[in-house]
């Protein structure tokens, strides 16, 4: 599984798909997508990471880079 985003860590995920990723039982995506900004918003070091990458509540794509930060700070899914 891990092989799997090593491959596709290089293209854009939205907050539903990383959320879905990270919590695949949750209810729906809705409940998946705000489960995942939790955690972010409760990590401060990522959360300011991606602030200054230019992460806004309007962003609904992350780029590849910010999902690399994602990664880094709270483990890649499944793991």
């Amino acid at each position: 599984m891990i092989e799997m985003f090593m491959e596709n860590v290089n293209r854009m995920y939205s907050k539903t798909e990383l959320g879905l990723l990270y919590f695949p039982d949750a209810a729906d995506k809705d409940t998946a997508r705000r489960h995942i900004m939790v955690w972010i918003k409760r990590c401060k070091p990522l959360w300011r990471e991606l602030e200054g990458m230019g992460y806004d509540a309007n962003t609904k794509y992350l780029p590849p880079k910010m999902v690399n930060a994602i990664f880094e700070y709270l483990g890649e899914p499944g793991c």
